[in-house]
């Protein structure tokens, strides 16, 4: 059957060409319960314990029959692998037809699928709840080993409402897996047919994720080699804070950057919790004090608050229409001090589309260093030429009263330098990427 699947998807990228694959409704999910003749009145089809979830009180209802063969079995007891047992082939298939990395999303997944390929959460509902429950969906499923995650923007079920839509297109945009996704019979979904200010709302979000994409392709690395989780809740980095083991209305990506959505109706603010540690306006850099307490924000209808954390250093890239294009322009770089005036962070890059890059070495890993007085950038792995190039580099918190210069390589450098929020900007850089560099700052 492999064999079979892969030929047919083959096949039909020679007629409609593409670059992934979604594998929906795979539970198996079936509209009549088991078949249109029923189901074996046997201990499979009928056992003693059955899911409170069955609308029907059939274990069958909406699906196959329990007695059905497999190959793995029968399947009462495989059937919580069927959609697993798909997304390898899947990419397998995907790759031999696109000869490159490609994606698979699956409905239906198990634990060890996203060595393979990323899931969707589901039909959901157009309603403020479901977009408040999807932040949890996507923290399980990146502690279930599946880090490419998220819900249908907007909701699939019923429809949505402009507010609705432009608050879930905020969320949504820090989905790991980003997606607007209707169903059949509802009103449009999409930002402009819900008003020229949702549009504009949704290109500025948007534009933030692309901005951000090398700090999440990085993110994504490091789930691949070390199983880290990428939507992490915030108990995973504070998890002796008894009020941070609580929190499901906020998450970060990775460690390093704090998402506050807005998940009510008709709301100009928004209560975030700030544990221990510097945070600063990840667009401002405007320092949150105090700190380990919930704090009011304000979030007007074209604002997601995106806050960066003290100690880490943020990979950045200027955004484009697609990945494609967004590949091509310079890079920048967020640095974001801690208390020490101590931050440290890396970048991972490759070709984005080549498979097994990492296993042939073509890709290449930069480690930053920042101190006080300087920021150091060490090329450790070389394998993949970075051709885009540094433009400029921003650092948030620095104790001082002014900067006197700034050299990059003992070359000084334009900057700007804002007492208010202590936010450094250097500007000009137009370094090679694919080279160390030691970046100082003199300050008063």
């Amino acid at each position: 059957s492999h064999i079979w699947w892969q030929d047919q998807i083959v096949n039909f990228h020679q007629n409609i060409s593409f670059d992934g694959l979604w594998l929906d409704m795979n539970e198996p999910s079936n509209f009549v319960s088991g078949s249109i003749s029923g189901c074996p009145r046997d201990s499979l089809n009928n056992p003693p314990y059955k899911p409170g979830a069955l609308s029907q009180n059939n274990i069958y209802d909406k699906t196959l029959c329990m007695n059905g063969k497999q190959s793995w079995g029968d399947h009462y007891n495989v059937h919580n692998l069927y959609g697993y047992s798909q997304i390898e082939p899947s990419m397998k298939a995907c790759r031999a037809a696109t000869n490159q990395r490609g994606m698979v999303i699956s409905r239906s997944t198990f634990a060890g699928a996203g060595r393979y390929g990323g899931h969707t959460l589901g039909d959901n509902w157009s309603g403020w709840q479901s977009m408040s429950d999807s932040i949890t969906g996507g923290l399980e499923f990146n502690m279930f080993g599946i880090p490419y995650v998220g819900a249908n923007i907007c909701g699939y079920s019923g429809n949505t409402t402009a507010s609705l839509c432009n608050r879930w297109m905020q969320l949504g945009a820090f989905y790991t897996l980003s997606r607007n996704h209707n169903s059949n019979g509802n009103t449009p979904q999409h930002p402009s047919a819900l008003g020229q200010e949702n549009a504009a709302n949704a290109k500025k979000v948007l534009m933030t994720r692309y901005t951000l994409l090398p700090y999440l392709y990085t993110l994504f690395y490091q789930a691949h080699v070390q199983g880290m989780t990428v939507m992490r809740s915030l108990m995973l980095e504070f998890p002796t804070d008894m009020i941070a083991r609580t929190i499901d209305k906020q998450f970060l990506w990775g460690p390093a950057l704090l998402i506050t959505p807005v998940l009510t109706e008709n709301a100009n603010s928004v209560t975030g919790f700030f544990p221990q540690g510097r945070w600063f306006d990840y667009y401002t850099g405007q320092e949150i004090t105090p700190v380990n307490k919930y704090v009011e924000l304000a979030a007007p209808t074209d604002h997601l608050n995106l806050h960066v954390r003290g100690g880490y250093i943020l990979p950045q890239q200027m955004p484009a229409n697609t990945t494609f294009y967004a590949r091509k322009n310079q890079y920048s770089l967020v640095v974001a001090v801690d208390d020490a005036e101590q931050a440290s962070g890396m970048a991972f890059y490759d070709d984005g589309e080549s498979i097994d890059t990492i296993d042939k070495q073509q890709y290449t890993i930069i480690n930053y260093k920042a101190t006080a007085t300087q920021l150091r950038s060490t090329v450790s792995v070389k394998g993949y030429n970075i051709v885009p190039r540094l433009d400029h580099i921003t650092v948030y918190g620095i104790k001082a009263s002014r900067i006197i210069f700034c050299r990059l390589d003992s070359r000084y450098k334009t900057f700007t330098w804002d007492p208010t929020t202590k936010a450094l900007n250097v500007t000009n850089l137009n370094h090679d990427m694919n080279t160390d560099f030691i970046l100082e700052y003199e300050r008063r």
